[in-house]
């Protein structure tokens, strides 16, 4: 296994496991349930952590395939550039559901407005894990920008 291979393998964490997360966090507000928050809470924290090791690979991922003939390099620089943004994107919501977690230690419960920050960052970084996502997906798999010829959409009846 080289390091694309372990890239490929781990970058499906962070678009997954913020979604999952998100979706959790969500759930917990509207049935009230605090316990179903701390889970989505510590789900934040193990995608940032998960998310670490999809974010370091990525480099030695560019240096097996960039001697591809078929690989798109302009493709590599901008997943590049939108996997930072991402990640720190990511770290920081890692950071503040970490925090929201050792706030509510200490509380009788769980800070209402500290678990909506939380919502709000893990939409953010969904939506830049999953464009982050898409952008790498363009550097070797040309048919997700393919047209598709009109003779394929018509049927003979």
């Amino acid at each position: 296994m080289n390091g694309a291979h372990f890239h490929l393998i781990l970058n499906h964490a962070p678009i997954l496991g913020s979604f999952f997360a998100l979706a959790l966090i969500l759930y917990g507000i509207f049935t009230k349930s605090e316990s179903v928050i701390k889970a989505a809470l510590l789900a934040v924290v193990a995608t940032a952590l998960v998310g670490i090791p999809a974010y370091l690979t990525g480099e030695e991922a560019e240096h097996v395939v960039e001697p591809i003939v078929s690989v798109n390099k302009e493709a590599i620089e901008t997943h590049e550039d939108m996997a930072e943004i991402a990640y720190w994107s990511m770290l920081m919501s890692g950071a503040i559901a970490l925090g929201t977690l050792f706030a509510s230690r200490s509380a009788k419960s769980v800070s209402m407005p500290l678990v909506w920050v939380n919502v709000v960052m893990l939409a953010i970084v969904f939506v830049l894990m999953s464009r982050t996502g898409y952008s790498g997906g363009l550097i070797r798999h040309n048919e997700i920008n393919a047209e598709i010829p009109s003779s394929v959409n018509e049927h003979d009846d």
